[in-house]
C-alpha cells in the first residue's frame, strides 16, 4: 500500500522555483563560458519549469505564473521569407563558426515584446529547409526528453535530428575549396528560450523570488 502523498504549500513550491532559477543561472553561464552540451541541462531545467501536460506539473503552472505574458525576441517568421529561419540566433562567422544566442550580442534587431504564454509557447521560431517548423515547446521537449536532457532515446524524431545533425537548416561556409555545413543551432536556441524565461521571471516574479541574472 503506498503512502500518501502530502501536497506541498506555495511557500515550499517557491523554494524550489528559487532553486531552480539558480541551477538555471549558473548553467546559462556555463554556456556563456564555451560549455555547449550543457544547453540540454539548460533545456531540462526549463521543462521543469515550464511544460505542463497530464502527470507533467510546471512548476510555473503551479505558482500560476505560466498565465503571465512572456518576452519575446524571435518575433513571427516571416511568410515571404523563402529561406530558412532561425530568429532565435545569429549567425558568427569566422573563427570558430556557430550560431550564437541573440543574448549573446545584446539583442536581436527586433528588439522584444511581451506575448501570452500559450503564443510564446507554441509560436514557430524555426524553420528548416523542408518548411518543417519548430515551436519553443519542441525544442525543449525534443532536447529534454530524448536527445540527452534526461533521457537519450534510441531513435529521434526525424526532423529534429536533421536540425540537430544533419544542418536542415542548409547554411554553409567555403574554406578555399573546401564547403562545410554550418554547425546546428539548437543548444542557442535552448540558450536564448533560457534568456527570455529569466528576463521574463525578473518582471513577472520580482516579488516572490530573486533574478539575480545579467548577461
Amino acid at each position: 500500500m503506498k503512502e500518501p502523498r502530502v501536497k506541498r504549500t506555495r511557500a515550499d513550491l517557491l523554494r524550489e522555483l528559487q532553486e531552480q532559477i539558480t541551477l538555471l543561472i549558473h548553467a546559462c553561464q556555463s554556456y556563456d563560458k564555451g560549455l555547449e552540451p550543457i544547453g540540454k541541462h539548460i533545456a531540462l531545467s526549463l521543462r521543469v519549469l515550464l511544460h505542463h501536460h497530464q502527470n507533467s506539473q510546471a512548476l510555473l503552472q503551479q505558482l500560476d505564473l505560466r498565465s503571465k505574458r512572456f518576452m519575446d525576441t524571435a518575433g513571427e517568421l516571416n511568410p515571404r521569407n523563402l529561406l530558412t529561419d532561425c530568429p532565435l540566433c545569429l549567425m558568427k562567422i569566422g573563427g570558430q563558426n556557430a550560431y550564437l544566442p541573440l543574448c549573446a550580442q545584446g539583442g536581436g534587431p527586433l528588439g522584444e515584446r511581451w506575448i501570452p504564454f500559450e503564443d510564446w509557447w507554441n509560436n514557430r521560431v524555426v524553420k528548416d529547409n523542408q518548411q518543417r517548423y519548430f515551436n519553443r515547446r519542441e525544442l525543449i521537449l525534443n532536447v529534454a526528453d530524448t536527445d540527452g536532457g534526461a533521457h537519450v532515446d534510441p531513435a529521434l524524431d526525424a526532423a529534429y535530428a536533421d536540425l540537430s545533425r544533419n544542418n536542415s537548416l542548409a547554411w554553409v561556409i567555403r574554406e578555399g575549396d573546401v564547403q562545410r555545413p554550418f554547425p546546428p543551432p539548437t543548444m542557442a536556441c535552448i540558450r536564448q528560450i533560457a534568456h527570455e524565461v529569466l528576463e521574463t521571471l525578473k518582471v513577472k516574479a520580482k516579488t516572490e523570488v530573486s533574478v539575480a541574472y545579467a548577461v
